[in-house]
């Protein structure tokens, strides 16, 4: 073929392309319309999916993956340091509160007012209430505050033995928030079956009618026999008797009738001695009932009733403690009437400060003393064992008990 004839078949196949393509082209066009129809009626179902509230399986989110044995074990001992670490911040928080909250109450309970009443009160109650005991008056000493705000503080108890004061116990002694006061006492006894300290009996006149003395025979005929300078058989007397010179004792008595605490001081006085306390009648099984034990001697009843103790000089100025005494001496004139003023004044004081056991009945007691005045009914006295053995010469004087004994300290 020549090249006028190529040239013709070209254009003759380019022709009938042309002609395809166009009758292609309408069905091109219509199958573009119907995916537009079909993309406007998958948005027209989406639209109605949202409005309807319908989940489909692309809305959620897929699993996560499976952790490995390592991580999660890694995972649980993170968790456990940080509640460790919590709980060890919390605890030395709680820690330092409570360290403030302690110095607070330290500095507050240890200011003179507090601290002072609070000593001022175990020393009135343990010495008013038991036989010849003294506390320690050191209002320096221990002293405690519980996180519930008692304050406690124990201590040492001592009896004037000679110039020496003897340790025989310890007192313990609490005050709750409330002021009740309560107080336990643990003696140092040095021998099984001890007592632990003096015991006295009321006159007959305190629990019978006075006038009928005059007809009491074991009275009359004891007062006859020492008048007649018979001996008297007591068994602490015979144990004196039996004690070489260079010793000094404690020895309690009682007597025979109720007498003020200067009368007995002037029995006293020609007696190198010095007293420790002197048991006070205030009314007990005469204004009041009140707990009592009864012996018998020589056929007598003999009746023990617990009793204040009038004891030596403890006085508090501003809440502090300015001047004590241990004991009492008869040979200088002691005038008592300071010594019975005070023991009115710390009982009003103590009842008007705390409660405790037996409240009740020093109210009785101070009712009794007001109106009666201040009686006692013996002593507790020491000195030298020669001395004290000049005392059973005293009609007056009876139901000797030998306290303790210590070696030779006396200034006289």
């Amino acid at each position: 073929m020549t090249e006028e004839d190529k040239e013709k078949e070209l254009e003759r196949d380019d022709v009938h392309k042309r002609r395809d393509l166009y009758e292609d082209e309408p069905d091109a066009r219509s199958e573009q319309g119907v995916l537009r129809g079909e993309n406007d009626m998958a948005m027209e179902h989406d639209a109605l999916d949202e409005e309807r509230g319908v989940l489909r399986s692309e809305d959620f989110t897929p699993e996560p993956p499976a952790w490995s044995p390592g991580r999660f074990r890694r995972m649980i001992w993170r968790t456990r340091l940080r509640l460790l670490i919590n709980g060890a911040a919390a605890a030395l928080l709680l820690f330092l509160l409570y360290t403030m909250y302690l110095g607070a109450l330290h500095i507050y309970f240890n200011q003179t007012q507090v601290r002072g009443d609070f000593f001022r009160s175990v020393i009135s109650i343990v010495e008013l209430n038991e036989d010849g005991l003294q506390v320690e008056k050191s209002v320096t000493g221990p002293f405690e505050v519980t996180p519930f705000l008692s304050q406690k503080a124990n201590l040492k108890l001592f009896r004037e033995v000679g110039d020496r004061q003897v340790i025989v116990g310890e007192v313990h002694a609490k005050k709750t928030i409330t002021g009740h006061m309560s107080y336990k006492i643990s003696h140092d006894g040095r021998y099984l079956n001890e007592n632990d300290g003096p015991r006295f009996i009321l006159p007959y006149s305190a629990v019978k009618d006075p006038e009928a003395l005059e007809n009491n025979e074991q009275i009359q005929s004891e007062k006859s026999r020492l008048s007649n300078n018979e001996e008297r058989i007591e068994p602490d007397l015979t144990r004196l008797s039996s004690i070489e010179d260079g010793y000094v004792a404690e020895l309690s008595f009682s007597t025979q009738t109720l007498m003020p605490p200067g009368e007995l001081i002037k029995l006293l006085q020609g007696y190198d001695v010095r007293v420790t306390g002197m048991p006070v009648f205030a009314g007990e099984l005469a204004a009041f009932e009140t707990p009592y034990s009864m012996g018998c001697c020589n056929g007598g009843p003999e009746y023990e009733v617990p009793h204040l103790t009038l004891r030596p000089k403890a006085i508090f100025e501003n809440h502090e403690l300015s001047m004590w005494q241990s004991s009492i001496r008869p040979s200088d004139g002691e005038n008592m009437t300071s010594h019975v003023e005070l023991l009115l004044s710390n009982l009003e004081w103590m009842m008007a400060s705390n409660s405790y056991n037996g409240e009740d009945i020093d109210e009785q007691r101070l009712a009794y003393l007001e109106e009666n005045g201040v009686q006692v009914y013996g002593a507790t006295v020491t000195g030298p064992v020669r001395e004290l053995e000049k005392l059973k010469a005293q009609p007056e004087f009876r139901n000797f008990q030998l306290g303790p004994i210590e070696i030779w300290s006396w200034d006289k």
